[in-house]
């Protein structure tokens, strides 16, 4: 892996990995946006750093302002101009939670450093959901990530990009399913089948498009006594609920095997009791697509022994739900 401090791609990552140069620069921009700091000390932990695309830095206050001591502000740093476009949409959503006092719940964005291409933010409160192992607590975190997913998906928000069920096809299934088939040509019944019949699929037609996080699992859930919190809006857009909550079904699915049926159940039922309509159109397709998503990472990233071995599982289940009966 390359240096982060060389990355050619994220030219402010150095500086934003230097604490005295951030403890300046901290001071600086939050001040000017009324939320102001005056570090003692800071110390720069890099959290994740994917070379060329992005980098996250939690910056550990040392400050005698009692609000700020002992805190924690997360820094996400993207190429070019990635990171105004995440600012605004993190804004839009803060603002508007707290226009509409809806109930959905998320850390408070702060500041956007153009100089660094950084999105600043407050920490989460909580402890991750991917954390969770012990039944009850997890029926109970689960519980409450619905009612914040449902919350989030009645928010009044007409702007962001508007997405497509063919959008997030082409989106996340990356070289395209067709790829696929072509590579292994006895899975191609299995891949063309599928595609065929989530194209087809007319309850989407009706379904109303709505704010959306566009890419949610359990390490960008936090739960505290009270709520669930969500971070990590970079998939942000306007597009169907089900997108989301068919993704984090096959993620449970994943996560916890045959322990998930009861765990999707509750979560599901939560989700539907907290909607007006108490309907969610194109649940299936968007959970098949959950598969056919999962099958081109392993198409992608495994060897040929091990994608054959993990690749027609997960196509097999996206049509057993494309089969099934609503």
């Amino acid at each position: 892996m390359s240096s982060p401090a060389a990355d050619r791609k994220l030219p402010g990552l150095a500086r934003a990995l230097d604490g005295d140069v951030m403890r300046r620069l901290l001071s600086s921009v939050l001040s000017r946006e009324r939320k102001p700091v005056v570090p003692a000390q800071v110390r720069c932990e890099l959290l994740k750093y994917v070379p060329g695309k992005r980098g996250v830095v939690a910056y550990h206050l040392a400050s005698p302002c009692a609000e700020w001591n002992g805190g924690k502000i997360f820094g996400k740093i993207y190429r070019k101009d990635r990171g105004a476009a995440v600012f605004h949409a993190l804004q839009t959503l803060w603002h508007s939670t707290q226009q509409q006092q809806s109930g959905f719940a998320m850390p408070e964005p702060l500041a956007y450093v153009a100089e660094l291409g950084m999105v600043l933010q407050r920490a989460a409160t909580g402890r991750a959901l991917a954390e969770f192992s012990h039944p009850d607590d997890l029926f109970m975190a689960l519980q409450r990530t619905a009612k914040n997913l449902a919350a989030l998906h009645a928010l009044p928000i007409l702007t962001g990009e508007e997405k497509t069920f063919q959008d997030h096809l082409r989106k996340y299934c990356h070289p395209g399913p067709e790829a696929l088939a072509e590579a292994h040509p006895e899975l191609a019944p299995l891949v063309h089948a599928l595609v065929d019949m989530m194209l087809a699929e007319q309850s989407l037609l009706r379904a109303e498009l709505c704010p959306v996080h566009g890419d949610l699992n359990l390490a960008q859930i936090f739960i505290t006594e009270e709520r669930a919190l969500f971070i990590d809006f970079d998939g942000f857009c306007r597009a169907h609920a089900a997108l989301d909550v068919g993704n984090f079904l096959v993620t449970l699915a994943e996560r916890f095997g045959e322990r998930s049926g009861e765990l999707r159940h509750g979560f599901l039922e939560a989700y539907l009791s907290a909607t007006p309509t108490h309907r969610l159109q194109g649940l299936r397709t968007y959970q098949a697509l959950a598969y056919l998503r999962r099958a081109m990472i392993a198409f992608r990233l495994q060897e040929e022994a091990q994608r054959r071995a993990r690749v027609r599982p997960l196509l097999e289940a996206g049509l057993a739900l494309m089969n099934a009966k609503e």
